[in-house]
């Protein structure tokens, strides 16, 4: 039987349902991604080992992304893609780890040395006060935040005109609501989600 994906501490209302605890990414550590031959995203919500992550046996014509270490102090997933309503996500099992339906890739564009993909879900992002996150900048007064941080630093990239990533204070919490569909950034395995307006993130840090 499958470990049920491992919640702890507070999980705060104002993303959703705490029964549902599929739908729940809490905390950092390092998660992984199977991107299956449907192009759907199936997320094991508790944290891996490189190691597991590694030896992990990859259903037919499926393919690993991660690890990588989440960023967000809470995430939430409201429904599956295709789902009617709000609910619990669909879930399957790999080598005894559960791993939840989270999104569906819609479009990937490789621009300068990002790839930028346009991915059906429904997502939302809780970053706490007192934290530094880096941001990208998009110049057109959005942002998108971080979902998921490199090993290394991101170091020198071209990036599209007018873009730039950046870091900012947050002085409240930052409660990031993610378009769907999202827009996805991936730079040297930094992984930034959005498309946010950039007063919100303005109204709570500096």
């Amino acid at each position: 039987m499958a470990r049920s994906c491992i919640v702890t501490g507070e999980l705060d209302q104002r993303l959703g349902n705490p029964e549902w605890s599929d739908n729940w990414t809490v905390g950092s550590g390092l998660r992984m991604e199977v991107i299956d031959q449907l192009s759907q995203v199936w997320l094991c919500q508790e944290p891996v080992t490189v190691e597991q992550a590694h030896g992990l046996a990859l259903p037919d014509g499926a393919s690993l992304f991660g690890p990588g270490q989440a960023v967000a102090d809470l995430a939430y997933f409201r429904r599956s893609p295709g789902a009617t309503d709000d609910g619990r996500l669909d879930t399957m099992e790999i080598d005894g780890l559960r791993f939840s339906y989270v999104g569906r890739s819609v479009a990937v564009e490789r621009v300068d040395d990002v790839t930028v993909m346009s991915i059906d879900k429904h997502h939302t992002m809780l970053y706490a006060a007192g934290r530094a996150i880096e941001v990208l900048d998009f110049g057109d007064e959005t942002v998108a935040t971080p979902a998921w941080i490199g090993s290394e630093p991101i170091g020198h990239v071209d990036l599209p005109n007018g873009w730039a990533v950046r870091t900012v204070e947050l002085d409240a919490d930052l409660l990031a609501v993610i378009p769907n569909p999202a827009t996805v950034v991936m730079i040297n395995g930094f992984g930034f989600h959005g498309l946010l307006p950039i007063a919100q993130l303005e109204e709570v840090s500096t």
